[in-house]
């Protein structure tokens, strides 16, 4: 698991756990990990499909992004083809959202 600053977030990259050891806390220890030391609003893109990857990350405070912003969000911060940005969600930390709801607010 590693990060990545990007502009003005810093997005979490490459979260993955041996299935062999999951559901024993390192995930989520790394991601507590990798979130401290974020100066930036963290966001997370993953695939919409990894429905447990999903929880996971609600379950550890982050909030999954709505459509509309997530199509924002994914064109700008990431370089992934079209087709991925449709079959992706993005979550958010709590800096994250509420940065969010201010852009959106001041639109």
């Amino acid at each position: 698991m590693g990060i990545q600053e990007v502009g003005d977030v810093t997005l979490v990259r490459h979260a993955y756990v041996r299935p062999s050891v999951q559901r024993g806390g390192i995930g989520t220890a790394l991601l507590g990990h990798v979130t401290a030391l974020a100066k930036r609003p963290v966001l997370i893109g993953t695939w919409a499909a990894a429905t447990w990857a999903v929880r996971f990350y609600e379950r550890n405070g982050f909030t999954l992004v709505s459509p509309a912003e997530k199509t924002r969000l994914l064109q700008a911060y990431w370089d992934i083809p079209a087709r991925q940005v449709e079959t992706s969600v993005v979550l958010a930390d709590a800096r994250a959202v509420r940065e969010i709801v201010r852009d959106v607010a001041t639109r």
